[in-house]
């Protein structure tokens, strides 16, 4: 599979676009090209062999069926998040990070199950409740739907987890750094590097930067599960 990613299709999608040089984390200094008109360009071309690396490894993680948790609280990457996910049969987070969402996976799976007990009262055609309590259920299934829809079908912490803005995600950062759980994030140049372990320098705010990487992501995940169904397939039928 090839897992090249052009120099040119980044910088037509922004992604060498930083922060204000004031919001800057000294630790990415490596990956900055320089500045304009007081903001931060990134140096795409260190950006581009990280990016190759994170490829790889993604690859790998998903040959051995490896499950991925996607991250961003930010309202514009929202739906890209949700997609990828859905697409490649993993999770995500979208609206809020739970404190303790992976490092106190028990309790967040009670609230899971909570979820899953409201829909099931919601879908049922036989129900004891009022019409009143109904409509609390439906509210409250909604809150937590938000917060907890994207990982509903997750049955333990995830294997990998991709961050989109370390800086903004720190509480996730800690929380996989905390269980050994590694890590790919686009780092802005906000963002510490090194607490990542297959960090990307890439513009995280703007949605073509962050779309297109996630697609490159996207086409590796979802061609090598494309693999493994027809391998299974092949071996069911020998």
């Amino acid at each position: 599979m090839n897992l090249e990613i052009s120099l040119e299709d980044l910088l037509k999608n922004g992604s060498h676009f930083g922060h204000n040089k004031k919001r800057w984390n000294p630790k990415m200094e490596k990956y900055i090209y320089g500045e304009k008109n007081g903001t931060h360009i990134l140096d795409l071309r260190k950006s581009l062999p990280l990016i190759e690396n994170a490829l790889k490894f993604a690859l790998d993680c998903s040959k051995n069926q490896k499950k991925f948790l996607f991250v961003s609280t930010k309202k514009q990457l929202g739906e890209i998040v949700e997609d990828i996910a859905k697409e490649t049969d993993n999770y995500y987070v979208n609206f809020r990070w739970l404190g303790g969402m992976i490092t106190n996976w028990n309790t967040v799976k009670n609230s899971i199950n909570t979820l899953n007990n409201y829909e099931n009262i919601l879908r049922s055609e036989e129900t004891v409740f009022t019409k009143k309590e109904l409509s609390d259920i439906e509210k409250k299934k909604i809150r937590l739907d938000k917060t907890l829809g994207g990982i509903a079908e997750m049955k333990a912490t995830p294997d990998v987890i991709f961050i989109i803005d370390t800086n903004r995600e720190h509480i996730a950062v800690l929380e996989a750094k905390k269980l050994g759980i590694p890590i790919i994030g686009i780092v802005d140049t906000n963002c510490d590097p090194d607490l990542i372990d297959y960090p990307i320098p890439a513009n995280d705010d703007g949605v073509k930067s962050v779309q297109f990487i996630l697609d490159n992501f996207k086409k590796v995940l979802i061609n090598t599960s494309d693999d493994s169904s027809v391998k299974e397939e092949s071996n069911a039928n020998e």
